[in-house]
């Protein structure tokens, strides 16, 4: 079998679609998915073991009042889904919501958590009031980040880009570098294991993988 044969891919290793009369050697079928792929493939956790392995959650459900925005068009008991988050992950969790529905979010939880900013990107619009820029991210618990060095890990991430090119992508889907910065708050590592409530893409749970050293 020849060289070039031997490293064709018929199919996009990104979003899988076929190929078509695109060079043999081509992966992807365009710069778009390759940086996709690239996003989601880098800065994975520090390998170093740990004490035990961590098991922790992530919830991203429709933020209270917008769940017509989803196909599902159902309101989340919030008040259930923290109680569910605070029994069976002792270990951490973190859970997105909207700026309008934080106050009533946050009196629902302990009194240990910490609520963590992202500062989005915004679509400039009329409004009476000042846009939004910024999401909560309420983190509980995790595993206490190392001391053996100075720490880089902060409690907001300023990423204003835009993630189209995932297959799938929904409204208020994550881009890989939150989820990075999610793990790291959390300071998840190889071994443990991240359950994400609310896949919708599965955007999350494919960053998770990467990060955590599974098959890209």
């Amino acid at each position: 079998m020849s060289v070039a044969l031997a490293g064709r891919h018929d199919a996009c290793l990104w979003c899988k679609a076929p190929l078509g009369r695109k060079r043999r050697d081509g992966k992807f079928c365009n710069v778009r998915c390759r940086q996709a792929s690239w996003r989601f493939g880098v800065r994975r956790a520090d390998p170093a073991k740990t004490d035990r392995p961590y098991t922790f959650a992530y919830a991203d459900p429709p933020y209270p009042g917008l769940a017509s925005y989803y196909i599902e068009n159902q309101e989340i008991d919030h008040a259930s889904l923290i109680d569910r988050l605070t029994t069976n992950y002792p270990d951490g969790w973190a859970l997105s919501t909207s700026t309008r529905a934080l106050r009533d979010v946050l009196a629902l939880c302990p009194s240990t958590v910490r609520v963590c900013a992202w500062i989005r990107a915004i679509r400039p619009t009329k409004s009476r009031t000042p846009l939004s820029a910024w999401e909560p991210v309420i983190v509980c618990g995790g595993r206490p980040l190392r001391l053996d060095h100075v720490q880089t890990v902060r409690d907001a991430l300023l990423y204003q880009g835009r993630f189209r090119a995932f297959p799938g992508a929904l409204i208020g889907m994550k881009p890989p570098v939150f989820s990075v910065w999610l793990f790291q708050m959390l300071g998840a590592a190889p071994g443990d294991t991240l359950h994400d409530l609310f896949p919708g893409s599965g955007a999350v749970s494919l960053a998770w993988t990467r990060y955590s050293g599974g098959n890209p």
